[in-house]
């Protein structure tokens, strides 16, 4: 999804739609910026479309840490409530936001909606307390892997005297968004380190053994992960 705007910028002189010429990265300063050409789009366009290739699709966004790290300095395991709010924003290849109303935003709304009677969303906010379960002398964490939606396409653009040398452009355009839900959520746990335990737990460690068996092939990192 993150290739090069600039050569992927589609154009044709006075022809039909197959006689689509690729843009080479070469003539890169003769050709307007995918920026330029949303900005032109139903302000200085006879028209302006966006066509997507089909409905949305759901994506899985990047795993990170959502709330802080708990720490058990006890000789037992403990459940753990961590606390934690994250928010998703919508995302693309132009690197323009969808957040603005009318122009090139109010073309790909309307034709989603029209298309497939969605409705685009800008942000979604979830909100949790989740319970982990961290065994002794260990950190606990939680980790979100959002779900999103995506939806790939290209917007057409007429102009009424010749723009760049040309009348019609086609840009091509991928955005996601948020689903609006709470994604794959995950506790993790891995060992504390001697400058955790000084700064959380006053230097002493559990010397305990944990009461579950560690996994035979524990993920990248040394951490524990599962469902939480």
């Amino acid at each position: 999804m993150r290739t090069s705007i600039r050569t992927a910028i589609l154009a044709a002189a006075l022809v039909p739609v197959c006689g689509i010429l690729l843009v080479p990265s070469a003539q890169a300063e003769d050709v307007p910026s995918p920026r330029e050409l949303l900005e032109e789009c139903d302000n200085g366009t006879d028209y302006c479309g966006f066509h997507p290739d089909g409905p949305p699709k759901e994506v899985k966004g990047e795993s990170h840490q959502v709330g802080t790290s708990v720490f058990n300095c006890t000789d037992i395991p403990q459940t753990m409530n961590v606390s934690w709010s994250d928010t998703d924003t919508e995302t693309n290849t132009v690197g323009v936001s969808m957040s603005v109303e009318g122009g090139f935003a109010d073309v790909f709304k309307v034709s989603l909606q029209t298309s497939f009677s969605h409705s685009w969303a800008k942000a979604h906010t979830e909100s949790q307390t989740t319970a982990i379960n961290v065994p002794a002398g260990r950190v606990g964490w939680i980790n979100r892997e959002p779900t999103l939606l995506e939806v790939s396409g290209r917007y057409e653009l007429h102009f009424g005297k010749r723009y760049y040398d040309h009348y019609y452009w086609y840009l091509p355009f991928t955005t996601t968004s948020p689903k609006g839900d709470a994604g794959s959520v995950t506790q993790r746990t891995r060992s504390m380190t001697p400058d955790e335990a000084t700064a959380h737990c006053g230097g002493t460690l559990s010397t305990a053994p944990p009461t579950t068996p560690p996994p035979t092939s524990p993920p990248a990192g040394g951490d524990d992960a599962r469902p939480a």
